[in-house]
């Protein structure tokens, strides 16, 4: 019996199941359950073959509360020969008004472990709702089952496999009168819709009521009554008021159920009246202590799915919602604050949602809502973490661009150029380059990446500029190096003296400095790009001391021209005064007197005449250092001239001396002292 008008757990009636106690033989129980106002307490009635047996209600109200057993068991003889006491349960409707799950499987969880033949009761048709349901509680009793005596210490020595073997299952589907597909058996109908697939959400997994039950049979039975306050109630029906099909049906599952009942076992063994009480009492004390109470009824497994399909319903609806600003930006970087109100907004949304698909569902919205903002929270957490990396991504790709456009832009640049006119130049580039960075990324602002990427860029463009500098310096430098060179070879080749003969020292002059104001000319013109840089005017002190040297060594190759041409002349003279001052010219011997002179004349003829030809040079250190050694030179041909001289004048005396010499030596005897012999010489 129930405990209260609250249906929340089991009470024995310790008086009936003394009755138990008094069966001593083999015992079976049969057990009807199903929805409540299905005709059970009738079809009990009619298989123990009384018209009022179990209470049959005639309004809308249950009638049957509980478990309910006939007091005085049936007497059976089964279709072995075997002889029984025979139990009839019939048990509380399931799905009643203010009655819950719990307490419904709590009934059918007792009644089915307690029998050894089951029936569960349908009207009209197999309904797959029912299929599901008993499926539903049968998975709790197996489970149940197994709590149960888990639970139990006096279970454990003595673990009584029996329980986890449900009965045989006989479905029976009363007010029939449709007819079966292809001349199906009620089996084979059942069978078929039991094989199917659930239509359950989950339909991956295909009923399991065959391989749970040890048998399952079906059993169609008409409609007992024709007349409406029969129907109203059947407590009223006699024998006679049934109708012919319901009796010859009624009568065949009776006979259906004498062959397949089987007394009630344990282990193996049959049970008696007192081992069946025991049992009772275990099953109702397991019901009762909560081993269903913390199995999910379907309720709230439907409410659970109910709160899993709609938070998964709302997060592919935030998916979708954030999905549609990805769109927008093509699956780019988004601007994080941007990102972050979207966020917020697809997630209030989405809330709103929540609380649609929970509607009247206060508790379950707010677990439910802990969860998907988890959910959500999660989700944009790993989306803030992509879009940073696609942030950095992009201000990475696009600072990379930059340089290179930037590099680009310099390239086409000319070089060289005026240092001033390159910065100008760069300083735009930079402004260009930098603003379309900004403009690339203008919905990045905000963002630490562009920040960094932006001091990046400008770090890059400073040393792009660096390099472009060194290379107009040093384009610069060739410019003014050729212009250097170019200034100095045209001095060298427009001073060069070709000829070979000394110039004047004005006339050097006049042409080395108009040379030099040339070469300076070539310079400033060639070098023009580079006037304004600092390098200029090194690179024209570099023509100058280049031209101050070519100057230094054409005046010194000058002084050896003159030399030369003074040398020439003085060799010349000397040798025109030899010819002048010999034999040929000057008889010998001549007195020393008119020697002189004519050798003094002959000398002041080629000092002057190296005067004439060499007199533009006279200031010269040259000139005066040849006509000094051009004396020199003709004194010693004077001193020559002398020793002929000499000579002439030996030849013209030897004879005379050789003979007073003779004589002064033949007279040597007259004479007796050395005084007198030069007296006489």
């Amino acid at each position: 019996m129930p405990d209260s008008e609250q249906h929340r757990s089991l009470m024995l009636v310790e008086e009936n199941v003394k009755h138990l106690h008094h069966i001593d033989g083999p015992v079976a129980v049969v057990a009807v359950v199903g929805k409540f106002h299905s005709g059970k307490s009738f079809l009990l009635n009619q298989l123990m073959g009384k018209q009022s047996g179990f209470g049959i209600g005639p309004s809308v109200q249950p009638h049957t509360m509980g478990i309910w057993m006939w007091g005085k068991p049936a007497t059976m003889t089964l279709a072995g020969g075997q002889t029984v006491s025979v139990i009839f349960l019939d048990t509380e409707g399931f799905a009643a008004t203010n009655i819950s799950e719990t307490y419904d499987a709590k009934i059918f969880s007792v009644a089915t472990l307690l029998s050894s033949y089951l029936v569960f009761n349908s009207v009209k048709i197999i309904d797959q709702g029912d299929i599901d349901y008993l499926e539903l509680l049968a998975r709790r009793t197996r489970l149940f089952a197994l709590r149960s005596q888990m639970s139990k210490a006096k279970w454990v020595d003595d673990f009584n496999h029996d329980l986890l073997t449900f009965p045989p299952l006989l479905w029976i589907v009363q007010d029939f009168v449709q007819m079966t597909v292809d001349d199906e058996t009620p089996q084979q109908w059942l069978h078929r819709l039991m094989g199917s697939k659930s239509s359950r959400d989950s339909e991956e997994h295909e009923i399991s009521l065959l391989g749970i039950f040890d048998s399952v049979d079906c059993h169609t039975l008409f409609i007992p009554a024709v007349q409406k306050h029969l129907l109203q109630d059947l407590s009223q029906a006699q024998e006679e008021d049934l109708t012919t099909d319901y009796k010859l049906d009624r009568d065949a599952l009776f006979q259906k159920l004498q062959s397949k009942l089987r007394p009630k076992e344990k282990n193996s063994r049959t049970i008696s009246g007192a081992e069946l009480a025991s049992l009772l009492r275990l099953l109702v004390a397991a019901a009762n202590e909560g081993s269903l109470s913390t199995i999910p009824g379907r309720w709230r497994v439907f409410i659970d799915g109910l709160k899993e399909s709609a938070r998964g319903d709302c997060l592919v609806f935030y998916d979708a919602e954030m999905s549609i600003i990805y769109s927008k930006y093509e699956e780019g970087p988004i601007n994080a604050t941007k990102l972050q109100l979207w966020h917020a907004s697809a997630a209030n949304r989405t809330v709103a949602l929540l609380e649609q698909l929970l509607f009247g569902l206060d508790d379950v919205i707010n677990v439910s809502l802990v969860g998907l903002q988890k959910d959500m929270t999660d989700r944009f957490v790993k989306a803030q973490d992509v879009n940073q990396k696609k942030i950095q991504i992009k201000c990475t790709e696009v600072q990379r661009r930059m340089e290179v456009e930037a590099e680009s832009w310099l390239d086409q640049i000319v070089l060289p150029v005026l240092t001033s006119e390159l910065e100008q130049r760069y300083r735009e580039i930079r402004s260009d380059i930098v603003e379309k960075f900004r403009s690339g990324l203008s919905e990045l602002h905000d963002s630490d990446y562009f920040l960094t990427s932006l001091d990046q860029l400008q770090n890059s463009l400073g040393n792009i500029h660096d390099t472009f500098l060194l290379k107009n310096r040093q384009a610069l430098e060739k410019l003014l190096e050729k212009a250097r060179d170019s200034a100095i070879g045209y001095f060298r080749d427009n001073s060069r003296n070709v000829d070979r003969i000394p110039r004047l020292e004005a006339e050097l002059q006049r042409v080395l400095n108009g040379a030099e104001l040339e070469a300076f000319a070539v310079y400033e013109r060639e070098g023009s790009q580079a006037n304004e840089e600092s390098l200029f005017p090194a690179y024209y002190s570099m023509v100058k001391t280049g031209i101050s040297q070519l100057k230094q060594m054409l005046v010194e190759e000058n002084l050896q021209l003159v030399h030369s041409a003074c040398e020439g002349t003085a060799s010349e003279l000397v040798r025109k005064f030899r010819g002048n001052t010999g034999p040929s010219r000057i008889a010998l011997p001549l007195n020393e007197t008119d020697l002189n002179k004519k050798l003094e004349v002959e000398l002041d003829l080629m000092l002057s005449e190296y005067s004439q030809i060499n007199g533009p040079f006279s200031s010269t250190d040259e000139y005066k250092d040849v006509i000094k050694t051009l004396k020199s030179r003709l004194l010693l041909v004077c001193e020559e001239r002398h020793k002929d001289n000499v000579e002439a004048y030996t030849k013209e005396v030897r004879v005379p001396l050789e003979t007073a010499r003779k004589i002064i030596l033949l007279s040597a005897d007259r004479y007796d002292t050395a005084f007198s012999v030069r007296q006489y010489v």
